[in-house]
């Protein structure tokens, strides 16, 4: 029996059975959603702004609860569950924040070991679990520092080492390389690779469009509410190069341009603009920087796009149809 049948044919891990889920005010964040997450699986979750995606990731943690349908997570069916389980339910998941979320006045090992002292881990156990998880991140020569004494990157490392350190069997990352370079960006996605070959399940939004494409892991994509895509092809070939969520100006049987290059014409639908990270070349002397970062900066409606980095022209300091394939954001 291959191994794929058995992770295929095996109970999901995770599970939305026709999930509504509609707030106080109006808001219908999740319609109709069904989703099944196996045991060991690495997940990207993307969509634009309001898509739903926190509404889905506070669905799992039982934070929020649906309006309608099912939600299944391990041995614990959310309709059928009662409030004293929800403590055990959580300790089943490590939570990485964009914002990191260190206790400031604590070490780095204090940080960590709190996890599991909230938990009521005996003092031999918290030694153990904590120096394994700061070295699997690269942090042992760390562990007497504090949060602002490290970077970005190594409060970001911190957060994850805390989120592991009580061998949840769910990863759940929400934005962790937001606030973190694109260099280790790819580190933090590497140690979350790791941590899932070691058959922890790992779930991250992102809205990093190229360490999804040059991961090459599971992607769900949530748009109003519900999943629109759901494997990586899908979204490389569909929604990779998401200039138009809108349905106008597709190139091929999708209502998203896939490939954008020179000379396409750019249709900007309900959006006020996008960030452009066309200039990564950390070069200070850019025609369109307004910020001083060495990037070019917005992308608007009307733009033109040149090749080999020529100014525009009309005027409005940006680039049209940056191409995310050369390495832009958009």
């Amino acid at each position: 029996m291959s191994e794929d049948f058995v992770l295929q044919t095996a109970r999901p891990l995770i599970e939305f059975q026709g999930v509504y889920k509609t707030y106080l005010n109006g808001t219908h964040a999740i319609r109709d959603f069904n989703l099944k997450i196996h045991e060991g699986e690495f997940v990207f979750v993307v969509g634009p702004s309001g898509a739903g995606k926190s509404t889905f990731m506070k669905l799992i943690m039982h934070e929020e609860t649906p309006n309608a349908g099912e939600i299944i997570v391990g041995d614990y069916k959310f309709s059928k569950m009662k409030r004293r389980h929800i403590p055990k339910l959580r300790r089943t998941m490590g939570i990485v924040f964009q914002d990191f979320r260190l206790i400031p006045n604590m070490t780095v090992y204090d940080n960590v070991a709190f996890a599991m002292h909230i938990v009521g881990a005996s003092k031999m156990e918290i030694r153990r679990r904590v120096s394994y998880a700061l070295n699997l991140v690269g942090l042992s020569g760390k562990a007497r520092s504090k949060p602002d004494e490290l970077s970005g990157g190594e409060q970001q490392r911190v957060g994850l080492a805390r989120a592991l350190v009580n061998n949840p069997s769910i990863i759940i990352a929400d934005e962790p390389t937001g606030n973190v370079d694109p260099n280790m960006s790819y580190e933090i996605v590497e140690l979350l690779s790791e941590i899932n070959r070691r058959g922890t399940t790992v779930i991250m939004v992102t809205h990093a469009h190229q360490l999804v494409r040059d991961f090459g892991k599971r992607v769900i994509m949530i748009e109003n509410g519900t999943v629109v895509a759901d494997n990586s092809e899908d979204y490389d070939t569909a929604f990779y190069d998401d200039y138009d969520d809108y349905g106008e100006g597709e190139y091929g049987d999708d209502t998203a341009y896939e490939e954008v290059e020179v000379g396409d014409d750019f249709t900007l639908a309900n959006n006020a603009n996008y960030v452009d990270s066309y200039d990564t070349s950390g070069e200070t002397d850019v025609p369109n920087d307004l910020d001083g970062d060495g990037e070019y900066d917005y992308v608007v409606e009307g733009d033109e796009y040149f090749a080999e980095g020529e100014n525009v022209t009309d005027g409005d300091n940006a680039f049209d149809n940056t191409n995310e394939m050369g390495g832009d954001e958009v």
